[in-house]
């Protein structure tokens, strides 16, 4: 029905803003409030796209540096404020008198507009958690090498696991834990007062200095830090040991499609040396691989954000 001079008139300022911020909802649908469907269609359409095109990137792409992704993101955030500007500013231009009423501009559709948008961006972000995914340490278990509270992205299509690699595997409560990887499937692995021994070959630990942590629930405790190089581990890594701990292991034969896990921090993980009725790991099956954390992307100590949290 076209609009007649009775239904035109000049809107306040308040309900210019009202629909201007429509857009903040999704890029584009203040104009398609006030009818220009292909103006306001086009920019929800390509804000959309852009977010399903980040996260296809992010699923074929390999594995960049920390600066790389953070640049693609960055790129991404400017691409997408670049949508919202230009659709508010139009918005804004197109606002001050109303011409009427189409269908496909009145509440309801407007409401069937942000559902499409929050069920898109709900599909896009599981797709980008295909590739990679947030995490958050909730223990001290991985000390020295990552702190309680640190932040963590992983790499959520990583299933090779090597000895020396840290995983992110989800236990057999549901919760994911993150450990670092000291023997594979077809190795047997024992440990004696703290050192473990891979296929009778014996880690190499150094005295590198003392850490000082603490827990709820735990006094606080000082120990030794070391160096260690497991057995076939390409580099080495640092852990801590308290004293207070599992320093002694039998001989355990890993099976095929099995990997034994060990916390960095020896004597306050609940690693794969802990059974699973004392609410420990076991033995971790490669299914039960979930990813491998990649870049720390939040620290208390902010000299550490963007360091590599894979090995």
């Amino acid at each position: 029905m076209m609009a007649t001079p009775e239904t035109l008139f000049d809107r306040s300022k308040p309900a210019r803003i009202g629909i201007a911020l429509l857009n903040a909802l999704l890029p584009g649908l203040g104009l398609i409030r006030l009818g220009h469907a292909r103006e306001g269609g086009l920019i929800a359409a390509s804000a959309l796209l852009a977010t399903w095109l980040l996260a296809a990137i992010a699923l074929v792409a390999p594995v960049g540096s920390f600066a790389m992704q953070g640049l693609i993101y960055a790129l991404f955030v400017v691409i997408y404020l670049l949508f919202l500007l230009v659709s508010i500013v139009l918005t804004w231009r197109h606002s001050q008198r109303d011409h009427g009423r189409q269908w496909w501009s009145r509440w309801y559709a407007i409401l069937l507009w942000w559902i499409v948008s929050a069920v898109s961006s709900i599909g896009s972000s599981a797709l980008f958690h295909v590739s990679y995914k947030p995490f958050s340490i909730a223990s001290v278990s991985m000390a020295p090498t990552f702190t309680k509270n640190e932040k963590v992205v992983a790499d959520m299509r990583w299933r090779t696991p090597q000895v020396g690699s840290i995983l992110l595997v989800r236990a057999k409560d549901g919760t994911i834990r993150i450990y670092r990887v000291a023997a594979i499937g077809g190795q047997t692995f024992t440990m004696r007062q703290g050192l473990p021994i891979i296929d009778g070959h014996p880690a190499m630990q150094e005295h590198v200095g003392a850490m000082t942590i603490s827990d709820v629930g735990l006094a606080e405790q000082t120990g030794r830090v070391m160096r260690e190089h497991l057995p076939g581990e390409t580099g080495s890594h640092r852990i801590l040991q308290l004293g207070n701990g599992l320093d002694d292991v039998a001989p355990v034969h890993i099976p095929a499609g099995s990997v034994y896990l060990l916390g960095d921090d020896r004597d306050l993980a609940a690693d794969s040396r802990v059974p699973l009725s004392e609410n420990g790991l076991g033995m971790a099956p490669v299914s039960t691989i979930v990813g491998r954390p990649l870049y720390i992307t939040w620290s208390r100590d902010r000299s550490r954000i963007g360091q590599r949290a894979d090995h």
